[in-house]
Order: C-alpha cells, then structure tokens, then sequence
C-alpha cells in the first residue's frame, strides 16, 4: 500500500500533499492556512451563518474552503463550484480525508461566468480559469474540433504545447445556479482568477433581489477590485472590509453584505474610501 504525506493546516483541515504546488508549500511554512488575510474573515462570516444556512463556494479547487466551513459549522449546506475534473477528484478524496462524505456536499462541474453557454477553460492548476465564453446557440461551432480552433484562434492561442491545457466546458451564469439551488443563500465565496466581474455581471437577478446575503471575494488586480466594488454598491451591497494588495496572499479581498453587516469586529471600509483607489498612483 502506497503511504501518500498528508498536509494538515493550523485550522485542523487535512489535504493531501501531493495536491500542493511548491510556491504553496512555501507559504504555509511561514503561515500554515491557505490565505493568511482571507482567513480570519472567512471564519468569521461562516460564523454570522445560521446552523442550517447556506454557503456557495465558486472556484473550490481541491476544497480548502468548504471543508473548512463544515468543520465549523457541520450543519451547513454547501455547493462548491470546480470546472476542472483534477481538482474535484482532490476535493472528493481531501472529503474523505477530513472524515466528511461525498454527500455533504454538492459539487457542480460548470464554470460560472456572464452567460450560459459553452466556454474555453484553460487548465493552469490553481490559476485556471475561463477565458471565453460562448452563447449556446452560436453557430460558428459546427463539432468540438471547429469549436476549440475556432476559440483557440480568437484567444490567440497556436502553439500546439498550450492546446492541450484548454477545455470547452459548460458555463452557467450565478443567477442560474441560484435557480438551481431555490432558496436564499448566506455567502458566496469566489475566486475566479480575475473574472470575478464577469460573475457578477451574470448576476444581476440574485443582486437586485437579495437572493445573496453577503459576497467574499478574491480579486486579481486593482481594476478587477475596483470594478466588483462598483457593481455591488450598485445593487446596493454595503462593502464592509475591502484590499486590493494584502500582504500575505496574492488575492485581494472584497467582502459585501446587503440587509445585515456580517463584520462585527472589524473596521468598516467606506464607499467612498473604495472610490479613491481610482485616484491613487499605481
């Protein structure tokens, strides 16, 4: 029987070495969770959710963050969003591991962008993510060999080392997952390495109607910050804590919450606070 090393955060999740990249090994020997900054406030949203509320987890990778949330709070219902079949392989062995069941959670393998339709995905492990989308009903994509060169073409992408890395997936907007999932949902957590607007903008439904009690977002980059900021405070989300550059991880941070504030122990960013990023040097 092959022993495989199992990594165990500070916070008691376990994840299964082999799963790790090096540049993350190497963080988590300075701070052993996954995101230094984001941590102790995912712990403390999850916290503000009744027992038997709802949690949404886009881009779950090889499930760091719903393991973790049904640690906390096991009663919890969870879907975890993960396009990319690796990973949720990893994320169905780190359930077992942590000596949860599969059926504790759902597990969708669509990616969620601004329209429903057909995407092209681009596997880069922990940085993967869509990088264009499609309408169901374009008709340039005569068979899935026409559809791929057609979105290699337009991506910009010949090299045929690169084609092997792209997938066509199937892409839902949040506001069909939403109808998927038929009732309210507490937080929404994502990370979809920088088209965290375009999720929003496939969102405008869920926004308007308060479906979303509070959002969690990782951004990638000051304009997408600026613009995920922009299009909440348009739907009236109050954005209580907001980085664009935290020290110890790579992602930014927005956390957004319409109805009631979910931070109680921090200190509040403003709008207008946000706003002032735009004028700021680079």
């Amino acid at each position: 029987m092959i022993h495989r090393k199992i990594h165990q955060f500070s916070n008691g999740v376990k994840v299964y070495d082999d799963h790790l990249i090096p540049v993350q090994r190497e963080r988590y020997k300075r701070l052993n969770v996954h995101e230094a900054e984001e941590e102790d406030i995912f712990i403390e949203l999850i916290q503000a959710i009744p027992a038997e509320g709802c949690f949404v987890n886009i881009g779950a990778a090889i499930g760091y963050y719903p393991i973790l949330a049904k640690l906390l709070i096991p009663t919890l219902t969870i879907y975890a969003i993960e396009p990319l079949q690796r990973h949720r392989k990893f994320f169905y062995e780190n359930v077992i591991l942590n000596g949860f069941s599969p059926a504790d959670f759902v597990i969708y393998k669509e990616g969620i962008a601004s329209s429903d339709g057909i995407a092209m995905f681009v596997d880069n492990n922990y940085g993967s993510k869509v990088i264009l989308a499609n309408k169901q009903n374009d008709r340039r994509s005569s068979s899935i060999k026409s559809f791929l060169k057609t979105l290699l073409a337009q991506s910009g992408i010949t090299k045929r080392g690169n084609a092997s890395k792209l997938l066509a997936i199937k892409t839902i907007t949040l506001d069909s997952l939403m109808s998927i999932i038929s009732r309210p949902v507490d937080l929404v957590q994502m990370d979809v390495q920088g088209l965290e607007a375009d999720v929003l903008r496939g969102a405008s439904d869920s926004l308007r109607t308060e479906k979303i009690r509070a959002f969690l977002i990782g951004t990638h980059g000051r304009k997408s910050h600026q613009k995920c900021a922009d299009i909440l405070e348009k739907y009236s989300y109050v954005i209580e804590f907001a980085e664009d550059d935290p020290k110890e991880q790579p992602d930014g941070i927005i956390v957004a919450s319409k109805g009631t504030e979910m931070l109680k122990q921090r200190q509040k960013v403003t709008a207008r606070a946000v706003k002032s990023w735009q004028c700021e040097p680079r």
